[in-house]
């Protein structure tokens, strides 16, 4: 019959890591959620008209900004219009 290795115990982790300069989260009261909110982004594929990606594309240049930020941006209003939501980040 075979015998068992025996496997020595080392010590837990916790008992080797210094934890005592990481600040007590105990108290949250104040902290306001959301303010961080990044939505996750899907990437799709959609058939634009090219004059509607040129004209995109000049203007995105004339605000510095990608034009595909820019795209984002203005379906991101409309659909905060449409849906009368005022609050900025989520719909």
């Amino acid at each position: 019959m075979k015998k068992k290795a025996s496997v020595k115990k080392t010590p837990a982790i916790a008992d080797r890591i210094d934890l005592s300069d990481i600040p007590d989260l105990g108290n949250t009261t104040g902290w306001v959620r959301g303010l961080m909110y990044r939505p996750v982004l899907k990437p799709v594929s959609i058939r634009l008209p090219a004059p509607d990606i040129a004209a995109a594309q000049k203007l995105a240049r004339q605000k510095g900004i990608p034009y595909q930020t820019y795209i984002k941006t203005l379906l991101h209003d409309a659909l905060r219009r449409e849906t009368g939501s005022s609050g900025k980040g989520r719909l």
